[in-house]
């Protein structure tokens, strides 16, 4: 029976929650019970955090579920991005739909008052294929040179996951998994956020220009029970008219 329990850890399909918990590098915890403050970069949305027990946290993989493309989710990044730049270490950028708009995330550093925003570093990368893409967010997270990793992919195997979580936990980095809808099927995410844009009666939602309303649905957290946030306004990246 052991075997065959450490056969499944091995394949990702199952691991040990309280090996999370108690490989804390110290003894602070946060209003959930786990990990300092200082582990934590905010979501920019006081409801998300809440929920959250504090925002993102380092080290760790989360999921964020995308109903649409540029649907709000890439605000939700913005602060971690801006902590990033503060500590001069840069952001990769892995398969992403589009290039990043230099002009907005310069905007937006101004409007955190980032004093090095000149010197904020993005790298984009176009990997040929997933498993291209998986072996680069493995490699630069063993790196330790990452403030911030987004990986798109349209779906990670179980396996994929748990490798990334080993990698993101050997940095201090916060890492992000961008997918469309995904089922519930057990991985190694800290956080699984379902992004659900919701029309208003004045404009029907596009791939292109999503608009109304959004509704956050936590399908995994830490401490607590998966959770659906009440509705909320599309979030804006934030910019330096905002």
């Amino acid at each position: 029976m052991q075997a065959n329990l450490q056969q499944l850890m091995d394949k990702g399909a199952l691991w040990k929650g309280g090996a999370w918990k108690n490989s804390e590098p110290n003894g602070e915890r946060n209003a959930f019970g786990e990990g300092s403050a200082a582990d934590f970069v905010s979501t920019g949305q006081p409801l998300l955090d809440q929920a959250l027990g504090g925002g993102w946290r380092a080290r760790r993989v989360h999921e964020l579920q995308c109903e649409y493309v540029f649907g709000g989710e890439l605000s939700l990044l913005a602060p971690a991005i801006a902590e990033a730049a503060k500590a001069a270490r840069p952001v990769f950028w892995l398969s992403p739909p589009a290039i990043p708009y230099a002009p907005g995330i310069a905007g937006m550093l101004q409007q955190a008052k980032v004093a090095s925003s000149q010197q904020a570093q993005h790298i984009v990368l176009t990997p040929a294929n997933e498993a291209d893409a998986l072996w680069a967010a493995e490699t630069i997270l063993h790196s330790g040179q990452v403030g911030v990793l987004l990986l798109w992919a349209d779906s990670l195997s179980a396996t994929a996951v748990r490798r990334l979580h080993l990698a993101a936990a050997e940095t201090d980095a916060w890492v992000f998994v961008l997918t469309g809808i995904q089922n519930e099927e057990a991985r190694s995410y800290a956080t699984r956020l379902r992004i659900l844009l919701l029309p208003d009666k004045a404009h029907a939602i596009t791939a292109h220009a999503p608009r109304g309303q959004v509704q956050w649905q936590l399908l995994k957290r830490h401490g607590g029970w998966p959770i659906r946030l009440p509705r909320q306004p599309l979030p804006r990246w934030p910019s330096e008219r905002a």
